[in-house]
């Protein structure tokens, strides 16, 4: 949802980050996981730490796609910025959040230059998470973290689509009394959105293949059809 991809369109892979010792358990369930996060693939990564630097540094250090999030502890920096609060924090703005992880992942600290006097503010005074790439998206949930992908597959979203259309338009011939090896004249799909249309207009011959069918057009032309939902994709087809 957050990537705004539909649920519907497969994806080719999935950066699954587990604790450890659930590695295994999801690894062995790689069929049933792939089918219900419908991806091609998914890779594993086991994770000690669940928040903060640690967190950040670890996800890095496994190749993910993590970029740093880092915000000032204003509960902990008003002694130590005391009158130069205004200063730093328009500093901290213009410092790369990468800068002020180095620091703190190799000194403990990071100095902040206000004009001719130096703030030195250590971990404590940092709130550390992560984001991902502008490619990416990503869900966190206690000690679980999937990232995907938002780069899209045409091809495979069409094969994925082609397939959900099959398997409605032969239900539909089974509960028309069809006899499941009659090659029929047609089948017909009526309000697909134009971005599903696109995906699939060229591909006509795979549905009337699978459906078992002369042909497949998208014009209403048979006489009754039957309202489906595709992840929330509301349709009408038809078959005779």
């Amino acid at each position: 949802m957050k990537g705004k991809l539909k649920r519907r369109w497969p994806l080719n892979k999935a950066l699954i980050c587990v604790s450890k010792g659930e590695k295994d358990i999801l690894e062995s369930l790689s069929d049933l996981t792939k089918s219900q996060m419908n991806v091609q693939d998914f890779e594993t990564f086991e994770i000690e730490n669940t928040e903060g630097i640690e967190q950040y540094i670890e996800l890095k250090e496994n190749g993910l796609p993590v970029v740093p999030k880092v915000q000032l502890d204003r509960s902990t920096i008003g002694p130590k910025a005391k009158q130069d609060m205004g200063k730093l924090l328009k500093t901290f703005s213009e410092t790369e959040p990468e800068v002020i992880i180095t620091g703190l992942q190799e000194k403990g600290m990071h100095t902040f230059q206000i004009g001719e006097s130096e703030i030195v503010l250590d971990k404590e005074d940092f709130l550390v998470d992560f984001e991902v790439n502008e490619k990416y998206q990503f869900a966190k949930r206690q000690n679980l973290i999937v990232m995907i992908s938002l780069e899209r597959d045409d091809e495979m979203m069409a094969k994925g689509l082609i397939k959900d259309l099959a398997r409605r338009i032969q239900t539909l011939r089974k509960e028309r009394g069809y006899n499941p090896t009659d090659i029929l004249d047609k089948a017909s799909i009526l309000e697909l959105d134009q971005e599903s249309l696109d995906l699939i207009k060229e591909k006509v011959s795979d549905i009337a293949f699978l459906v078992r069918v002369k042909n497949v057009d998208f014009t209403e032309s048979c006489k009754e059809y039957k309202e489906e939902d595709i992840d929330g994709l509301k349709i009408r087809i038809g078959v005779e």
